[in-house]
């Protein structure tokens, strides 16, 4: 979970959300660009008139509703089974997790419908919109089933294998899809549009794009191949919090010399101490 709906202020550790218990228990991911395209294959729609989008993703939601309320009946069957002893410990709470309506390929969506992914009106209306109208009907259908209380919500998921099969299942039923790559990410930009500054990255991540709209979130990976001054970071600290980028993080790779031992913060291809090149390159991925 990136983001989440607690209210209260208390303490609580910096390596996991030990003190409120929260957290997805389960995940549904919506192919983003798949939904638009038949929506316009079949409708006719276009970027001026979004609605029937709207209602197109919210007749999914309802099938998808009751797959997430099922699951979390077979949940509390094994709760009261005894077979989820971290919860009857109280290390979590079935309660307060959520059952997360995850998304995949926007960028497609928005491409396939002629928006550039980028600092624009377009772009902005069009995530506002996605976003808003799954964030509307999660809380519509939020409450309780079968006595156990349910809470809903959206997150722009990693996608770290279904990224990649969405994008081929995609290509083999005869869907558009992109030729500037393999997969579809899960950013609001896209990663390997090399015209996207860090700036434009902390925007489209920030209150106009993703703001409560997207109430799970969705982290901004800023990969940098350098790090940059104290001056430069206290910048770009001021510069996300005035554009209200509430998630995000510097990626720098980290370089280790195989022969030497003698690992940087940042990457090298000869080894500075003893002038090897047998170098492992480190990053961080995702999560």
């Amino acid at each position: 979970m990136l983001k989440n709906k607690i209210q209260t202020r208390e303490f609580n550790y910096t390596n996991g959300n030990l003190g409120v218990q929260t957290g997805s228990k389960s995940v549904i991911t919506l192919n983003l660009s798949r939904i638009t395209q038949d929506w316009v294959r079949e409708t006719g729609g276009s970027k001026e008139d979004l609605t029937g989008l709207g209602e197109r993703i919210n007749t999914i939601l309802s099938r998808v509703y009751k797959y997430h309320i099922a699951y979390n009946e077979l949940l509390w069957e094994m709760y009261d089974c005894g077979l989820l002893p971290v919860y009857k410990a109280g290390f979590i709470s079935l309660n307060k997790q959520y059952l997360t309506i995850g998304l995949n390929a926007l960028n497609q969506a928005a491409e396939f419908l002629g928006i550039k992914c980028n600092v624009n009106d377009d772009y902005r209306n069009f995530c506002q919109f996605i976003f808003g109208t799954i964030k509307e009907s999660n809380t519509k259908a939020s409450g309780k089933y079968f006595g156990h209380k349910i809470t809903l919500n959206t997150e722009c998921i990693p996608a770290e294998s279904l990224a990649i099969k969405n994008y081929n299942w995609d290509k083999e039923d005869g869907y558009w899809v992109p030729k500037d790559t393999n997969l579809y990410a899960s950013y609001i930009y896209k990663p390997n549009d090399k015209t996207i500054s860090i700036l434009d990255k902390l925007v489209l991540h920030g209150k106009d794009y993703i703001g409560d709209y997207l109430d799970g979130g969705s982290a901004a990976h800023i990969n940098i191949d350098h790090h940059f001054s104290k001056e430069q970071y206290d910048k770009l600290l001021k510069f996300a919090a005035e554009n209200g980028c509430q998630y995000f993080t510097f990626n720098c790779v980290n370089s280790e010399c195989t022969d030497c031992g003698y690992i940087s913060k940042e990457p090298f291809k000869v080894c500075p101490k003893c002038g090897g090149t047998h170098i492992d390159n480190y990053d961080r991925i995702i999560g």
